[in-house]
This record gives structure tokens, C-alpha cells and sequence, in this order.
């Protein structure tokens, strides 16, 4: 009977620490970026969470991790079981939005020139997964704001001609712009640095 409570401090003095230790990526570790799932199909979202995955694999390899494109989302990667990856990320959502919030025009001999503040806003959500078990080691929301003022329109008038082209790819380079830094920023708390 003295047998069962030394069995029982035995195996607390094991599991405690067990559980206590935390797993984090370490330089030359594999690992896997994941795609974003089907069900964000709203356009911007997409395409925020493209550049941050993209951006995040190599921000990962610059800093020394053997980071790669798993090609799969994680529901596959469930239905499929761990590929030999070390790690696994995965960007759950992207928001990103970059409009004018104020801006000016002038006009000199036929030439106009709109000039606005604006705005380009991305958040987004990334977790980092043990490439064993694919339990969720780590969630990091991430956001960053890009301000700049930029040209967002020219137009051309003669006597008998007026054209005005917008510039919406000004706004899309600045929400593009606060995307890397969402990706810099989750590949260095990733390497808890």
C-alpha cells in the first residue's frame, strides 16, 4: 500500500514540468506556412493575408528558420496528419483598407493634381502550431497603420479634351506596405525575439 502514494508523487513530479514546458521555434527548426482557408473569399482579406504568408516565410528564412509553403490549409493538414514539419503557421484572417481620409486639388495651364492623406490599416491573426500534435502553441493579433501623403488622381484639360485618371493602386500599396510590417512583426514574435 505505501507503493500507491509513492506512484502518485512520482508521476506529479513528472507531469507537472511536462506540462509546464513551452515549445518555441528555434533557428534551423522546419517551419510549414499555411494557406489561407476557402472561406475567406472576400477579395481584400485574400489578398492581405497572401502578402502576409508570403511575406512571412521569408521574413522566417531571414531569420534563420527553414521556412516553407505547405501548400495546404490546416483543415487539410488535419485530414492529412503532420508533414515533418517542425512548426506550422497559419494566418487566420487579413483585414486590410487603405482610403483617403483628406485630400487637396490644383490645377495649373490644363494640368490638375488631386494629393490625399491616406490611410492603409491591416490586422490580422496568426498562430503558430507544434508540428507534432497541431495543437495551437501561440495566437498573435497583429495590426499596423501606414499613413503617407500621395497623389490619388491627375487630370489633363485642353480645349477640346478632359481626362482625369484616379490612382486607386496608391491606396492598395499602402495597406500592401502595412502587410510586410504585420509579417515582419509575426515573424519575430514567432522567433520570440
Amino acid at each position: 500500500m505505501r507503493m500507491k502514494p509513492l506512484i502518485l508523487i512520482v508521476a506529479s513530479a513528472i507531469a507537472i514540468p511536462a506540462f509546464a514546458i513551452q515549445v518555441t521555434p528555434r533557428p534551423g527548426d522546419r517551419i510549414g506556412v499555411l494557406r489561407i482557408s476557402e472561406r475567406f473569399d472576400y477579395g481584400a482579406q485574400r489578398r492581405v493575408a497572401n502578402i502576409v504568408q508570403n511575406d512571412l516565410r521569408r521574413e522566417l528564412q531571414n531569420l534563420g528558420f527553414d521556412a516553407f509553403d505547405a501548400r495546404m490549409t490546416y483543415d487539410q493538414l488535419l485530414h492529412s496528419g503532420p508533414q515533418g514539419a517542425d512548426f506550422y503557421v497559419e494566418v487566420i484572417s487579413g483585414y486590410g483598407t487603405g482610403r483617403p481620409i483628406g485630400g487637396a486639388g490644383a490645377a495649373v495651364d490644363g494640368i490638375a493634381v488631386e494629393v490625399a492623406v491616406v490611410v492603409g490599416r491591416v490586422a490580422a491573426e496568426v498562430r503558430l502550431y507544434d508540428g507534432r500534435t497541431l495543437n495551437i502553441i501561440e495566437s498573435y493579433d497583429l495590426h499596423r497603420d501606414n499613413t503617407a501623403v500621395v497623389p490619388t488622381g491627375i487630370g489633363i484639360a485642353g480645349r477640346s479634351i478632359w481626362a482625369a485618371i484616379m490612382l486607386p493602386f496608391v491606396q492598395y500599396s499602402q495597406y500592401r506596405s502595412a502587410a510586410h510590417e504585420v509579417a515582419h512583426q509575426a515573424a519575430l514574435r514567432i522567433a520570440a525575439q
